[in-house]
């Protein structure tokens, strides 16, 4: 993006929520409750790269992508909903959250095993707490004539997608598969049509949430860099896999808290009316999961990297990392487009780049080639830096 993206005197919705919705409300952060409820998606997370690990190929990696897609919405739909309302000051919410969690944790549990023995276990928990969720926001949505109308739009799709993945619980095979791709598919569908009307949104809250969980499924990454190394001992090689591994981690944490998230909340500032719904569904629900996902598919090469640092990246791993890298900065210059209708084309180049160097990754040990994706990573940061700024200190932009 240029410098025009973001202009501070310009921003006369600065400071306020820019609530068109007549429900005013001050500017908050992420509550305990929340952070607390984020600890379970912390688990899905490792569930998610466990699933992917033992199932590296392509199909073991489109059953990670799918859960992965249904617990993002489900993470999503708590993070809307605490948007319009204090999930941890309003004692029914409260009550309803911390009795979710337990459940939430059940369907986390089975992740690794879902399109076989636990799937019922994922589809009965995923059914009851999305259609809670969205019950919770619900009565707060309906209840005011402004912001029901995208409601009702949304909530037809939304409450049949947790029915069909109930279904699918009780199926097997491709029919599974084939009821959860469609439940994830009418997720999609009705926040396009849904976005389209009024929407009760925090700036600062929602571009918080949604960094949290890039916080989250970096920490996977260091995780999964630290379990390996515990399972085998530390020796001088182990270390440096780590260092290797963790300064791609380190590379990902500049280049999305470098722009992102201050610049993501200032838009949501600049917006009212259907258009901030829009651009929250573009910029977050859907511009965030590619990040994410990218994030975890990174993690689950450093699972098979840290234990053999002498070794060559398999064929299965060095896909997944060329995958990583296209949907991290792929969902980066979504975002960039969705903003000012500009990419960033050191990041595409940066894309072709790794693509070529994970091709020549059979002839190359695994920690060159890692290393050599978070050299790229770091002069791409550098030559974006470089050019919102000027050389001088300045307000972050993408």
């Amino acid at each position: 993006m240029n410098g025009s993206y973001v202009n501070d005197s310009s921003d006369s919705s600065y400071g306020s929520t820019g609530d068109s919705t007549g429900i005013a409300e001050a500017e908050r952060h992420a509550t305990n409750l929340e952070l607390f409820l984020d600890l379970v998606f912390v688990f899905a997370i490792t569930q998610i790269a466990s699933l992917i690990s033992h199932h590296p190929g392509p199909s073991g990696t489109a059953q990670g992508l799918l859960i992965a897609a249904l617990v993002w919405w489900q993470w999503s739909q708590f993070t809307w909903a605490g948007s319009a309302i204090d999930l941890q000051r309003v004692t029914r919410t409260r009550v309803l959250v911390l009795c979710l969690i337990p459940v939430t944790l059940v369907m986390t549990i089975s992740i690794p095993d879902a399109f076989h023995e636990t799937g019922v276990w994922f589809g009965v928990a995923y059914f009851g707490v999305q259609v809670l969720v969205l019950a919770m926001q619900g009565m707060v949505a309906l209840a005011n004539p402004v912001t029901r109308p995208a409601f009702i739009r949304y909530g037809s799709f939304a409450t049949a997608a947790p029915a069909l993945v109930l279904a699918g619980a009780f199926v097997h095979g491709d029919v599974r598969s084939g009821l959860w791709v469609a439940a994830a598919t009418l997720n999609v569908v009705g926040a396009i049509r849904g976005a389209g009307g009024e929407w009760v949104i925090n700036p600062v809250h929602f571009a918080e949430r949604h960094a949290l969980f890039v916080i989250i499924s970096l920490g996977e990454v260091l995780v999964a860099a630290g379990a390996s190394a515990s399972e085998i001992g530390l020796d001088a090689r182990t270390a440096l896999a780590i260092v290797v591994s963790v300064a791609v981690a380190c590379t990902l944490w500049w280049t999305y808290f470098a722009f992102i998230p201050e610049v993501t909340e200032r838009l949501l500032r600049g917006t009212v009316g259907p258009q901030r719904g829009r651009l929250a569904r573009d910029v977050f629900t859907l511009g965030h999961f590619p990040i994410v996902f990218g994030l975890v598919l990174y993690a689950v090469v450093v699972k098979h990297l840290v234990p053999h640092p002498d070794g060559r990246l398999t064929v299965d791993d060095r896909w997944l990392l060329a995958i990583s890298v296209a949907l991290f900065l792929l969902g980066l210059l979504a975002i960039q487009y969705r903003a000012v209708r500009k990419v960033a084309t050191e990041r595409l180049v940066v894309v072709g780049a790794a693509a070529g160097l994970c091709a020549l990754g059979g002839v190359l040990p695994g920690l060159v080639v890692v290393g050599a994706v978070a050299v790229l990573y770091g002069i791409m940061q550098a030559i974006t830096w470089r050019r919102f700024t000027g050389g001088r200190p300045a307000a972050p932009t993408p």
